[in-house]
């Protein structure tokens, strides 16, 4: 007997055949049928496997965004549920991809780390503080944007690095062409600011209560709603929208990768086998992109700050690999081989070949003659030595 599959409608809790990602993403999740009730009450309790039916839609949802690498990459990202004083948000370091196979959600207390950012000195530890220990996963973080998810006042908050934002939010004066494609729904763009407390409160300062769509330059995008199909619709609203803007290049998606042999034994490194991001290293103005510096926080925590590039025919091309494998990671993670490929460390993070796929996907969809803005070097240096990314990068190890 041929199984039905289906999903759920958050709002009618009607069941309906579905055969795509409800964010619109390209790969198919197929779900076996569930009945459905009329109960929305939210309820976790630590231990339990007891969940309501819309704190489970909340879990399929984060897990289908997790699923597709267009909207998140490796462990970046976070979603969250309020349900009264508590709300359910990603933990740190974790994958989207894992939300319902794995125990990731962390309940934290909205008025208590409303409470902190009272303090202009609030720091991530007293974030900390905010865990409901009694409930709560053992041993997890909440994520850094847990304030910004607090301050929020709507149901459910998705934050993403959705690359159709990102391919646009990377280029200098980018706030005006947003102006034009999302001009009639309630949103704000955020100029670049630290992840975390300091996002937190810059939103504060905007007091925008009644905008449910944030454009985060450099960084991503947020969507706010009562409902997680509300929350759906403005996602495929906004990238059917973006989609439109971003045209790839003929040439870029004709790159045809030579096949030639680099011998990297002992070297600590070895050849990434994805026919995209091999293509990386075949084209100039995408090298010159990657060797300039980082665009977005996750290409600096998995990638370093920018990529080297190695000519292969050089005399003292495998003395300065061996060089290269020995720099504490994020550094040198990847690293460019001029007209052969990108290769990769062995000891490298795990996620490290997602987000290098994300750089393929991003820069394929940006003009080669985009004037770019990178993070400047406060901005690394922040994230490089950030004890909350410290501990984002061992839980990926």
């Amino acid at each position: 007997m041929k199984k039905e599959y289906t999903s759920h409608n958050p709002v009618t809790k009607i069941k309906e055949i579905v055969k795509t990602n409800p964010f619109g993403a390209n790969r198919n999740i197929l779900r076996p049928t569930a009945e459905v009730d009329n109960e929305v009450g939210f309820i976790m309790i630590k231990g339990s496997d007891f969940r309501s039916k819309e704190y489970e839609l909340f879990l399929e949802h984060s897990e289908e965004i997790g699923l597709d690498r267009t909207m998140v990459q490796a462990a970046g990202g976070n979603t969250s549920i309020k349900e009264g004083d508590t709300m359910w948000i990603k933990s740190s370091g974790k994958w989207l991809i894992d939300a319902r196979s794995s125990e990731l959600m962390v309940p934290v207390s909205i008025s208590q780390i409303k409470d902190a950012l009272k303090d202009s000195s609030c720091s991530y530890d007293e974030i900390l503080k905010s865990i409901d220990l009694k409930i709560s996963p053992d041993g997890l973080r909440p994520s850094v944007e847990a304030p910004m998810h607090a301050i929020l006042d709507f149901k459910f908050i998705f934050h993403t690095h959705d690359i159709n934002v990102n391919a646009l939010a990377v280029q200098k004066n980018s706030q005006m062409k947003f102006e034009e494609i999302l001009s009639d729904l309630n949103w704000k763009f955020i100029p670049y600011v630290k992840p975390g407390i300091e996002l937190s409160y810059k939103l504060m300062q905007l007091k925008s209560f009644k905008d449910n769509v944030f454009i985060l330059e450099n960084h991503g995008l947020i969507v706010c709603g009562e409902s997680l199909e509300e929350i759906r619709h403005l996602y495929q609203d906004i990238r059917v929208r973006l989609k439109k803007l971003h045209n790839k290049n003929s040439i870029k998606s004709n790159i045809k990768p030579a096949n030639r042999v680099v011998v990297l034994r002992n070297t600590g490194y070895k050849f990434c086998k994805d026919a995209s991001v091999k293509s990386l290293a075949f084209y100039q103005p995408w090298i010159d992109k990657l060797t300039n510096g980082v665009l977005l926080p996750d290409f600096l925590v998995f990638l370093g700050p920018k990529l080297l590039a190695l000519n292969p025919n050089e005399d003292d091309f495998i003395e300065k690999l061996n060089k290269s494998s020995k720099a504490p990671l994020p550094f040198n993670s990847c690293i460019v081989l001029v007209g052969y490929g990108i290769i990769v460390r062995n000891d490298a993070l795990r996620g490290t070949l997602e987000i290098i796929r994300c750089v393929h996907d991003l820069l394929s969809l940006i003009p080669d003659n985009a004037d770019l803005q990178y993070l400047n070097s406060n901005e690394t240096s922040f994230l490089l030595n950030w004890e909350a990314e410290h501990y984002r990068q061992k839980q990926n190890q």
